[in-house]
């Protein structure tokens, strides 16, 4: 069977294919190509942004050779739930057009970047990527990081005369945009370049802070040769999502003129701030995961999509996040609400089997970033601890002890210092063990037993959970 391309596809391949190279894309991983790849694409169908992306692998992932092979063609498969309907859709993907490697191709990568047709770049280098590294030299051939490489070849586009560019990173950390364009100045200063590229770079460019959204299951392993026979031919890129996405961008409506994902009907959101739809995202999305996994495991599930049919977990989830995280949330309850509904319905994907386990990988710095903050708000508005969020602590503890379920070893992933604390503190009563763990300031970046009736809600329902099972005292928690 022959890959995916153009020739393979025949007929398609009288539909165009040369568009203008206008995005550099750093990163050739899932989520790109089945996020920020597939807007392009729509834009580029409905509202005529004419626009192709060049990807740059961050590192040799093997991904070059087969994204040309291709023609830089993949299809992607959106799978699960949306607004209430199933979703089962195909799209192949044309935007791309092909790959570099920096390694090999630096020189190429240097003269690209001088072209008249460049406007955007966009990144996802992972949470590591966007990270200051004082080794690097100017004259690296390549620049080991990422924010080098991109100061380097803006270097070059400001010496060749050329206009700034926008700037689109991906990447999940706060102020994404900001923190780019900081470690760039940096690494401009430390190599002493002249004071107009400084002025070029923090004036002609827009360094824009994003907040992305969708879950990418990437290749579908256990059903791709399904799918290579019924498309006739083989596609090494094949990636798989789910439906539902939202990106988030700061910037004005002059930028969503230049990049017209609105005009495409794409659920893309330009504004002056981006920091509440990330609270929005951390404190419902992330904050339910991690509220709800430790008890939803010890009470017997292993995926979440299980989770949402167990009446008890489900109605623990709903009061989380409707009665104890949105009224504490900045954005207005209506919109907070929508975006709760939208996360059980993704948490009910019946195409997605996300472990609990998974989810639980160092589950206390994630209490501490996602739930810890509902608490400290709800405590705020209320004067008195949230029922839920308080008893997620004590389900947080158990799963850290009880070490079995049904009588089968359970593993738990955490720090060091986290792992032995409950190695040391596990034969503890329930309020002196939730006390002891309240206490670690280096946990939670606060003494949590200086909140008014915490410890002693946590404790009574820690006892409980240890006298009547996980599942009876979910299903009382109220």
């Amino acid at each position: 069977m022959e890959p995916l391309s153009y020739r393979t596809l025949g007929a398609e391949a009288s539909l165009s294919r040369r568009m203008p190279e206008r995005v550099l894309q750093f990163g050739d991983g899932n989520f790109l190509r089945g996020f920020v790849d597939d807007f392009i694409d729509q834009m580029n169908e409905k509202a005529n942004f004419d626009s192709s992306v060049v990807i740059v692998p961050p590192a040799s992932t093997g991904k070059t050779g087969r994204i040309n092979r291709q023609d830089g063609l993949y299809q992607l498969y959106l799978r699960g739930k949306l607004n209430g309907q199933v979703v089962d859709q195909r799209r192949l993907i044309r935007c791309v057009s092909r790959s570099l490697d920096v390694f090999t191709q630096w020189q190429e990568l240097l003269d690209f970047v001088c072209g008249d047709e460049l406007r955007f770049v966009i990144s996802n280098t992972t949470e590591a990527g966007i990270v200051y590294d004082p080794t690097c030299r100017f004259d690296d051939c390549p620049p080991a990081s990422f924010p080098v490489k991109l100061t380097r070849l803006l270097w070059q586009r400001w010496h060749a005369g050329k206009p700034g560019l926008i700037l689109l990173p991906c990447e999940l950390i706060a102020d994404n945009g900001t923190v780019l364009r900081d470690t760039v100045l940096r690494h401009a200063a430390d190599w002493a370049l002249e004071e107009d590229f400084l002025r070029w770079l923090r004036e002609e460019n827009r360094f824009c802070s994003t907040l992305v959204d969708r879950i990418v299951t990437g290749y579908p392993k256990d059903w791709a040769e399904e799918l290579h026979a019924s498309n006739g031919y083989r596609d090494a890129l094949l990636d798989t999502a789910e439906p539902f996405g939202l990106w988030v961008i700061e910037g004005d409506e002059s930028l969503a003129e230049e990049f017209p994902a609105p005009q495409a009907g794409l659920p893309v959101k330009f504004v002056a701030d981006h920091h509440p739809y990330k609270e929005q995202k951390v404190r419902i999305l992330n904050g339910g995961h991690t509220a709800m996994v430790p008890a939803a495991f010890l009470a017997g599930h292993d995926i979440v999509r299980t989770c949402m049919e167990d009446p008890a977990v489900r109605a623990f989830l709903e009061g989380a996040l409707f009665e104890e995280i949105i009224p504490t949330l900045s954005l207005p309850r209506t919109d907070c609400e929508a975006f709760a509904r939208a996360v059980e319905e993704r948490f009910s994907n019946p195409y997605i089997d996300h472990r609990l386990l998974d989810i639980a990988l160092n589950s206390v710095s994630k209490w501490r970033a996602r739930v810890l903050p509902s608490v400290n708000a709800f405590l705020a508005q209320n004067g008195r601890a949230p029922d839920r969020l308080t008893f997620s602590f004590a389900a947080l503890a158990a799963f850290y002890t009880q070490a079995e379920r049904c009588g089968h070893a359970y593993p738990v992933r955490d720090e060091p210092a986290v792992l032995d604390f409950f190695a040391q503190n596990s034969g503890l009563a329930p309020e002196a063990l939730i006390a002891a763990l309240a206490a670690r300031t280096d946990f939670w970046g606060e003494d949590l037993r200086t909140l008014p009736g915490f410890v002693p809600a946590a404790g009574q329902a820690l006892a409980r959970i240890r006298a009547d099972g996980m599942a009876a005292a979910l299903a009382d928690c109220r």
